[in-house]
């Protein structure tokens, strides 16, 4: 187990490394929204994996436990500080260019507004015990007003109509009211046919198999699980509260890693079947 766990660690230190090296003063990052949010699943996924490392730190003796905690504590702060300046970064160059924002955004950037209180809630409880660099209250105020007002001007899936008709349409391509040809029915009072929205998918199968008494899933099983969760307007996180589990066990139960008891993938279908039907 220890072994497997300085292997681990390992692999914590390399990914660290490599989203500081990549995205170092901003490199990688442009004015698309798909860079940005290619760089934050690389920072969400990296959260997991280090989560799953600290879980596995309790197989350690005290002086070690401790010194280990405290190197995960820094890596984890550093790709923080990176995080928050690749914002900053972003959010600058999408100002500066104006380009639109695609639809469900806002919901996209609230999150990440709500991410600033996470990370400053983290340094409130390690940033003495660990010594960790302060992050500049300018820069977070900075962050946090750009934020808000990028997400004004971002579409949430709900007004997305309004949104198109207003703001992503480029104006050279806008057609004018008094160019517009309506066409109506002089024999009765039917409307026109509106447009309908395209039909959501449903979710992938979510398949296990039972191996003495325990429960595997298929390796896309993360996928099938997001997928309603996010149908169901429920995260992760919620999820593994609800099964009494942290979210690196849930990933890693999803991913077939490790096994699930009868009771607890009895619940995990319990939750797919009421959530995962459209």
């Amino acid at each position: 187990m220890r072994r497997e766990t300085l292997r681990l660690l390992a692999q914590v230190e390399k990914q660290g490394l490599d989203i500081a090296e990549a995205y170092r003063h901003g490199y990688e990052i442009s004015a698309q929204f798909t860079d940005f949010k290619r760089f934050i699943e690389k920072v969400d996924h990296f959260y997991v994996f280090i989560d799953l490392v600290e879980e596995r730190l309790p197989g350690f003796d005290g002086d070690k436990r401790q010194s280990l905690t405290r190197h995960l504590a820094d890596i984890r702060w550093r790709i923080t500080i990176v995080e928050v300046d690749t914002t900053q970064i972003f959010l600058v160059r999408i100002g500066e260019t104006r380009k639109p924002w695609p639809l469900g955004s806002r919901e996209f950037l609230q999150r990440r507004l709500s991410r600033l209180g996470d990370i400053a809630d983290y340094y409130d409880q390690f940033g003495e015990r660990y010594q960790l660099t302060p992050l500049s209250d300018v820069m977070l105020r900075a962050v946090e007003n750009l934020l808000k007002a990028q997400i004004e001007l971002a579409p949430a899936l709900a007004d997305f109509s309004d949104y198109a008709a207003s703001y992503m349409v480029p104006t050279g391509d806008a057609v004018r009211p008094q160019d517009m040809a309506l066409r109506l029915d002089r024999g009765g009072r039917r409307r026109a046919p509106q447009p309908k929205a395209p039909p959501r998918l449903p979710p992938p199968p979510f398949r296990v198999r039972e191996m003495e008494g325990r429960f595997y899933a298929e390796r896309d099983g993360i996928v099938a699980v997001s997928e309603v969760c996010r149908n169901a307007n429920f995260s992760l996180d919620q999820l593994a509260s609800r099964m009494g589990v942290s979210r690196p066990t849930l990933v890693l139960m999803l991913n077939g890693s490790d096994p699930m008891t009868r009771p607890m993938m009895e619940q995990l279908q319990s939750f797919l079947d009421k959530n995962g039907h459209i």
